[in-house]
């Protein structure tokens, strides 16, 4: 009887101990923030801008997303989740077109990594912004450019036209890696888009460089990998660095 029941107990204490604990389930959230642009202060301690850019709507798009844990036991957790319907996020609302939570098992994590992979559908790219920019009347537009309103235009931003990833460090709010995983310490997996991050460098003045596209009522700011090329090429480099995933 001793010998049969030596290798039981040899073999329960080689399990860790969160291997016997239900996972922690997390629902997935996706939004925007600060998207008012301009009428904050400029940055340089000078007076706010007289400029304001505004954006109301944005959607982000997704075909999956992975996970890569790195646990202090070694014991590594990778997964990925593929949407088979692509996710779309509604970033002003805050709303999914579709309820997602992962099964994160339980444990500390000294590194965890999340790679999003944008999608396309219809006319919608990976991501995009549509918003107002509000502006003092001046003749400081280039010859040619008038805006098709009296002080203002409509803006929209269009990233990622084909699949791209963005690769994401999960952190807490308070900024630490390290994250213990219990069913009681989180609810949500928040993934958020600073839009004044994004915006950090771009100034009313290069706004007024950029080319109106499209006719009558219809004239708007279009920037894409295909209209104001060199102010998108500013913001897509900008988009990583601009994006956060926390544990709430």
């Amino acid at each position: 009887m001793l010998v049969l029941t030596l290798p039981l107990l040899l073999g329960i204490s080689s399990c860790t101990e969160d291997e016997f604990f239900e996972p922690a389930t997390l629902q997935l959230a996706i939004k925007m923030e600060n998207s008012e642009i301009f009428d904050e202060d400029n940055g340089n301690g000078g007076p706010p801008f007289e400029d304001e850019l505004e954006f109301e709507a944005g959607e982000l798009l997704l075909t999956s997303i992975e996970f890569d844990g790195e646990r202090e036991n070694n014991d590594n957790h990778y997964f990925s989740r593929d949407f088979s319907d692509i996710l779309v996020a509604d970033l002003s609302e805050g709303q999914l077109n579709q309820q997602v939570s992962f099964d994160i098992p339980q444990g500390s994590y000294n590194h965890l990594r999340l790679t999003l992979h944008t999608g396309e559908s219809d006319s919608l790219p990976g991501l995009r912004f549509r918003g107002k920019w509000e502006f003092e009347e001046d003749d400081d537009f280039p010859p040619g450019n008038d805006p098709p309103f009296e002080g203002e235009v409509p803006v929209e931003i269009r990233f990622f036209e084909q699949t791209e990833t963005i690769p994401l460090i999960l952190k807490t709010q308070g900024g630490d890696q390290q994250i213990v995983f219990n069913r009681d310490n989180w609810e949500t997996l928040e993934i958020s888009v600073d839009l004044a991050h994004l915006f950090r460098f771009i100034t009313p003045g290069k706004m007024r460089q950029a080319a109106v596209h499209g006719t009558g009522n219809n004239k708007k700011i279009i920037i894409s990998s295909r209209h104001n090329q060199e102010l998108y090429y500013n913001l897509v480099e900008r988009v990583e660095r601009s994006t956060r995933a926390v544990v709430k």
